[in-house]
């Protein structure tokens, strides 16, 4: 019977006390605010010990019922935190991105940007993201374009960082796969002219050799891809003469010139078999004056000698 009376008694004093605070509103606010207090060391709580599912409940609390509250915008940094360890990357990104917006000098920047370049690399290496941005809708679509929007925004706000290296390096690599080579390729040489002496500035100029040969290997062939492919080497060599990685490129510049010295080729000898020795030479020659490094060549110098115009090419190029 003690404890109903107290219960009811207890009941009473609340009431009053909430009576007492309609009637004066400065006491409302401070009974607010202490409440609020009251609300973020319990986010700091479950943060200490990592009950994320609970820190979030109270987090979500606390932004919607005290939004002017001086604390209010850095819990969407907890929130950011809460969201990345319990797998849900897009969600951490986005709250995230809210804390970076909506604080003015933001006590957490460095931590936040660390985190949210985790997030692209993990959308980078496969890890989806939720259907039509939905929460509620299950993760089934690829991260990749929120990926490359997370390195474009480190790669803007941090130009200089280690992080921007990072970024367009995997930026690069992410074009490459997904087949925007223009834009793969460009954003290796951002990374070249950014960050010359970087680890990464020789795989860079990897990349773009790697670009130069799918394209080479899935669109027409074309003089002028590998004239680009060969200022490439000369400025990766320049920079880095005693690079292990130059012997990559030079395998790939090589292949390159093959591929477009058989070509040639088989153009030589289509003219050869319809009678038109003349056109066929050119095509011989072409490949002597241009790729005379390559394999195809000695077949084109075979070729010629048959037709009785090496001699005449020989003084040609003299």
């Amino acid at each position: 019977m003690s404890f109903l009376k107290k219960k009811f008694f207890g009941f009473i004093a609340c009431f009053s006390f909430l009576i007492s605070l309609h009637a004066h509103p400065q006491d409302l606010i401070e009974f607010k605010e202490e409440n609020a207090y009251d609300q973020y060391d319990q986010v700091i709580d479950l943060f200490q010990d990592q009950k994320w599912k609970k820190l979030l409940e109270q987090a979500h609390f606390l932004v919607k019922h005290f939004p002017e509250a001086p604390f209010a915008k850095e819990i969407h940094y907890y929130i950011g935190i809460a969201y990345f360890r319990i797998h849900d990357f897009e969600l951490s990104n986005a709250a995230f991105s809210k804390y970076l917006k909506e604080e003015t000098t933001p006590k957490f920047f460095d931590q936040a940007m660390n985190y949210k370049f985790e997030i692209a690399c993990l959308f980078q290496e496969g890890v989806r993201r939720h259907l039509f941005h939905v929460k509620s809708l299950p993760n089934w679509i690829h991260g990749y374009d929120e990926a490359l929007k997370i390195f474009d925004e480190i790669i803007t706000t941090l130009p200089r960082d280690e992080r921007a290296a990072q970024s367009l390096y995997r930026k690069g690599q992410l074009l490459l796969e997904l087949g925007e080579y223009k834009e793969s390729i460009e954003t290796y040489q951002t990374l070249i002219r950014r960050f010359p002496k970087h680890h990464l500035t020789p795989q860079a100029y990897l990349g773009i050799a790697k670009v130069y040969l799918i394209e080479c290997k899935k669109e027409f062939l074309d003089n002028d891809r590998i004239e680009l492919a060969e200022i490439n080497l000369r400025k990766f060599r320049f920079h880095f003469p005693t690079e292990p990685r130059l012997e990559e490129v030079e395998s790939m510049l090589k292949e390159m010139k093959e591929m477009m010295a058989k070509d040639l080729l088989e153009m030589g000898n289509f003219y050869k078999k319809t009678k038109k020795l003349q056109a066929a030479a050119i095509y011989y020659q072409t490949i002597l004056k241009k790729y005379p490094e390559t394999r195809v060549a000695q077949i084109s110098k075979e070729e010629l000698t048959k037709l009785g115009l090496l001699e005449a090419s020989s003084e040609d190029e003299e």
